[in-house]
This record gives C-alpha cells, sequence and structure tokens, in this order.
C-alpha cells in the first residue's frame, strides 16, 4: 500500500514539474519573441514600424530602428548597454525602439538596403514624420573602434546623435 500511494505521488510529482516546464518554456519563447532578438515578418515589421512612427508623432519623440542579430556579441552589448543607465532613460524618454533582426543578413533586406546597414549593430533614428532617416551610427563595442563603449557613451550619442549625410554621393 506505501508503494502505491509513493508510486503515485511520484507520478503527480512528475506531472507537476512537467507543466510547470512546459509553463516556463512557453513564457522565455513569448519573452523572446517580444525582445531585441525577436524574429519578424517583414509585414509585421513594417507594421510595427508605423505603429512606432504614429506613437513617437504622438509622444514627441523619435523612432530608434537597432539593426541586431542574436549571433552577434556587439549587438548583445549594444542591447545591455541600453538597458542601463543613463541610456535606458534617454531612451525611455526620447524614443520609441524597433528591432530589426537580420539574421546573418538574410531578413529585412528592404531595411538592410534602404539605411545602408553593412555591419551591426547599427541604429538609425527615424524623423517620425517622414520616416526619414535623421542620424546613424554603427556600434561595435566589443570588436572594433568603440571597445569599451558606456551606457554614458551610448546615452550621449543619442542625445546628439550625428546626422545622416543626405548630400548626393559622386561617383568617381
Amino acid at each position: 500500500m506505501v508503494g502505491v500511494r509513493f508510486a503515485l505521488l511520484l507520478a503527480a510529482i512528475a506531472l507537476c514539474t512537467a507543466g510547470s516546464s512546459s509553463e516556463r518554456a512557453a513564457a522565455q519563447r513569448t519573452r523572446a519573441a517580444s525582445g531585441p532578438f525577436a524574429v519578424m515578418s517583414d509585414e509585421a515589421l513594417a507594421a510595427r514600424i508605423t505603429a512606432a512612427r504614429e506613437e513617437a508623432r504622438a509622444s514627441n519623440r523619435r523612432v530608434l530602428l537597432e539593426f541586431v542579430a542574436s549571433w552577434c556579441a556587439d549587438c548583445r552589448e549594444v542591447v545591455r548597454l541600453s538597458a542601463r543607465e543613463p541610456a535606458r532613460s534617454v531612451l525611455a524618454h526620447g524614443y520609441v525602439v524597433v528591432p530589426v533582426e537580420v539574421g546573418r543578413f538574410d531578413r529585412h533586406l528592404d531595411l538592410i538596403d534602404r539605411y545602408g546597414v553593412r555591419v551591426i549593430a547599427t541604429l538609425v533614428i527615424l524623423d517620425p514624420a517622414t520616416g526619414d532617416p535623421v542620424a546613424q551610427t554603427t556600434l561595435e563595442p566589443i570588436t572594433g573602434s568603440q571597445v569599451g563603449l558606456t551606457s554614458a557613451d551610448l546615452a550621449a550619442w543619442l542625445t546628439s546623435p550625428t546626422p545622416v549625410d543626405t548630400r548626393p554621393t559622386r561617383v568617381q
């Protein structure tokens, strides 16, 4: 009799554990689907950018497109720095952020081409009224010239971003 009760207790624990494990996995997938490395269709991303522009216009902010990929160490570092002060406050008060997960440069090719993204992590600030780029930078805080980039450095650029040169380029 004790053996049967013990077996039933073990079975009940196994079912509860499996359920909670499944629930945890589902919650992790939901968080991943909405985070900076979420994979979206071109249509879903276009809708998100349109919504971000509307939100930015209504709240007197700008739109920040973050061109990133989950495999990119520099991208993960930029995301980490964005979540720290003072960059977090600058982003919260001045921007509506839209991550663009480019995969291995095989996703969202139209946006990659439109903004001339050749390296990631690239940040593009859009005028919410026109959708035109007003500033752009590529951050390589681990592998490139910005090794040692801090949240304060990122906040400084976001506060006074480098304008995009809109003059036509002359081909030699």
